[in-house]
């Protein structure tokens, strides 16, 4: 059975009720003449093509008395029909409707007793299109792994279903004996946290060594934190979505803007990069949004941004394989051309520093191997509590950017018009927003809390907004 990464347990255990830790997928098809595709051929597209994905029958090896590491197993068979469900979007059958909708579907976790996915195909729209929503847990995929599974299900032209075709086995692995776990594992899981001991142990000799052979006393110099560690030196201002929440009823809203403007823009500022735009997008956005609410801070607010990092050609590699990267959005300065300069030098920055970033992902994956999983789950528990609030905040949001393929993909014999996520917020994060790069458009979304933000369409209009603004200082 495959190893389960520290980072994927970590996000298990920052899952809790009313705060899913998958990411849904979107996928709005075009109307047709004929109404929407029946049920029964999204059904057969998945009995067919899905055994492909390593997650299709993934699930949770729990370890023996719960003393050791956890694992992923595969389960022997795969009830569609757990997995796959069908619903009516209620009248009006609009955009408010639909988006009203996937957050109720995907409200509560995914079943951990299964594979960690599930879909949901909605009709009812007004216009005649429909949507399939694909909920995948973070801790079997990330952006990357979701990008190439959309490869597995859709096509790059109309192919219709041949429900004459056999649905594929999906095929279990052979389960060790709990008595051959706990014998193996064990030992190798203490083996593993003394690693990780002495690797902690001997960062702190190092220090230790380094101010004891110091000639004379230096003056105390605060050594940085890493990212996810509050800081009391160079934290970035509360901002409303820094509040503590006790509802975790969601909000969201999305926008596609034309993927040819948000090119434009990079002349702007050369060298930018599409990235770099969108950052600044969601920069204006922001401080739209904070001074309507007398909320706007006079320094930059401060957003993480996954990172992929596999190999060159590893694109399809499964499970999670990234790390973050920490830029400043300066949403005090009041010019659209300086913020979108001041993002891309943030953004450089950030990027010189994703060595260390991931050392700093690593070391949080030895605490994780370190600590009890009790105590993990502790610490993650606190931070949905009105006491983490007290602290200093790690950052504002997060903005995660995807680049899907530029031309159009079809489920079955229908076009996917507009690829969206519905993001995932998590305590103390209250705000993400979501852009994939898709055929000739950017689909963005912005999932964040009622509570704190019952309104996020003006989020995505500011989006729009925004690049307006960058497009009137294009030469």
């Amino acid at each position: 059975m495959p190893s389960m990464r520290s980072t994927e347990s970590i996000f298990l255990r920052l899952e809790r009720a009313g705060y899913p830790m998958d990411v849904a997928g979107i996928y709005v098809l075009e109307a047709a003449p004929e109404g929407p595709l029946p049920f029964a051929d999204i059904r057969a597209v998945f009995a067919q093509r899905l055994s492909g994905s390593p997650i299709a029958n993934r699930v949770i090896a729990h370890a023996p008395l719960r003393i050791g590491e956890d694992r992923w197993s595969q389960a022997d068979s795969v009830d569609l029909d757990a997995h796959m469900h069908y619903r009516v979007v209620p009248a009006p059958g609009d955009q408010s409707a639909l988006m009203n909708t996937v957050l109720d579907v995907t409200s509560q976790p995914l079943d951990r007793g299964r594979p960690l996915w599930e879909a949901w195909y909605l009709t009812g729209l007004a216009d005649g299109r429909s949507a399939l929503v694909l909920r995948l847990h973070h801790a079997v995929m990330d952006g990357m792994g979701m990008i190439a599974l959309q490869q597995l299900l859709f096509d790059v032209a109309p192919s219709p279903v041949c429900h004459d075709l056999e649905p594929t086995p999906m095929v279990g692995r052979p389960h060790p004996s709990l008595l051959r776990r706990a014998v193996v594992e064990i030992p190798s899981r203490l083996a593993a946290n003394t690693v990780a001991t002495k690797r902690l142990l001997a960062s702190a000799a190092e220090q230790v060594g380094v101010l004891a052979r110091s000639p004379r006393p230096a003056p105390i110099r605060l050594p940085e934190l890493p990212g996810y560690v509050p800081s009391l030196t160079n934290a970035p201002p509360l901002t409303l979505f820094n509040q503590h929440v006790t509802d975790p009823h969601k909000s969201i809203a999305i926008v596609s803007l034309p993927f040819a403007q948000v090119q434009a823009v990079r002349v702007v500022v050369p060298g930018t990069t599409i990235n770099e735009v969108l950052l600044a997008l969601v920069t204006g956005s922001m401080r739209d949004y904070l001074a309507a609410h007398d909320d706007l801070p006079d320094r930059p607010i401060r957003t993480t941004c996954p990172v992929n990092v596999r190999a060159a050609g590893d694109d399809g590699l499964p499970g999670n394989h990234l790390t973050t990267m920490w830029v400043d959005l300066p949403v005090h300065l009041d010019d659209p051309v300086k913020r979108l300069a001041a993002v891309r030098a943030s953004s450089a920055a950030a990027k010189a520093a994703l060595p260390r970033s991931r050392a700093e992902w690593d070391s949080l994956a030895d605490v994780g191997d370190l600590l009890l999983p009790g105590v993990v789950s502790a610490a993650m528990a606190f931070a949905g509590t009105k006491a983490s609030s007290l602290l200093p905040p790690t950052q504002n949001l997060t903005v995660s950017t995807l680049a899907g393929p530029r031309q159009p993909l079809y489920l079955a014999t229908r076009r996917i018009a507009n690829v969206f996520l519905r993001g995932i917020v998590s305590p103390p994060v209250h705000l993400f927003v979501a852009a994939i790069t898709y055929d000739q458009h950017v689909d963005i979304s912005v999932t964040t809390v009622s509570q704190l933000c019952p309104d996020p369409q003006a989020l995505v209009d500011g989006l729009a907004t925004e690049l307006d603004r960058l497009l009137a200082a294009v030469p």
